[in-house]
């Protein structure tokens, strides 16, 4: 197995998953991270590189935006007390979260599909 790609060790995150079996069905959606696994086959080449910078900033991108929205959404809410300020902090970093890294992987998946394919 060559471990030299860093890519790979996002599927480490796939061990979470297993607290899903505690109760915490939450937990289930880190299984997607075994897709990461994969990449420990893959050298590292310039184009790879350049296709992870390219899924990447979208990513980062959606990252900050529903960061901001959540917190203007949270500014602009009145009379709530502190533990509904915490509650929606919470769900919107788990949406934050979440929807980058899905970004991130559609993209990235797109872009392997699209070089494989030879356009």
């Amino acid at each position: 197995m060559y471990m030299n790609n860093k890519l790979g060790y996002l599927g480490f995150l796939s061990l979470l998953g297993l607290l899903g079996f505690t109760g915490s069905i939450e937990f289930f959606g880190f299984f997607g991270f075994m897709v990461y696994f994969r990449y420990f086959k893959v050298i590292p080449d310039e184009l790879f590189k350049e296709n992870i910078r390219r899924a990447a900033t979208p990513g980062f991108f959606v990252s900050i935006t529903v960061t901001a929205l959540v917190s203007v959404y949270i500014a602009l809410l009145k009379n709530v007390s502190a533990q509904d300020v915490a509650t929606g902090l919470a769900i919107g970093l788990t949406i934050n979260f979440a929807l980058s890294v899905f970004v991130f992987t559609g993209i990235l998946v797109y872009l392997e599909i699209h070089e494989s394919s030879g356009e």
